[in-house]
């Protein structure tokens, strides 16, 4: 009898332990937030100007990165799970993307220069 609950467990356990972890990372991040409005409406009714954090530069080589490492785990698993090439060929598609990104991020300029 126990056998049939397992993966239903297994299943609600992990979607439900995802949507969690998710949940509470949006709630820091509102929190956070919350807390920075506050200091800059303390600082602007006080009269000291506010500098404000410039825009955060988009990182195309952290990007590749991430995308030639989930190709490479979807080629892995996808070829190990399935035993067939041609089910672990669908890990190129991130994989191309990630060193597409990774290329042009090589090919751009700099601040730091």
């Amino acid at each position: 009898m126990i056998e049939h609950w397992i993966p239903l467990v297994a299943i609600v356990v992990s979607v439900g332990g995802t949507f969690t972890v998710v949940i509470f990372a949006l709630y820091y991040n509102y929190l956070k937030r919350q807390s920075q409005s506050r200091e800059i409406l303390a600082a602007i009714e006080k009269g000291i100007e506010v500098p404000f954090p410039p825009p955060r530069k988009y990182n195309r080589r952290n990007q590749g990165i991430f995308w030639i490492a989930i190709g490479l785990a979807l080629i892995i698993a996808l070829g190990v799970s399935t035993g067939e090439a041609q089910v672990a060929v669908w890990g190129l598609i991130p994989l191309a993307a990630g060193v597409a990104a990774f290329l042009i991020s090589k090919g751009e300029k700099s601040d730091d220069s």
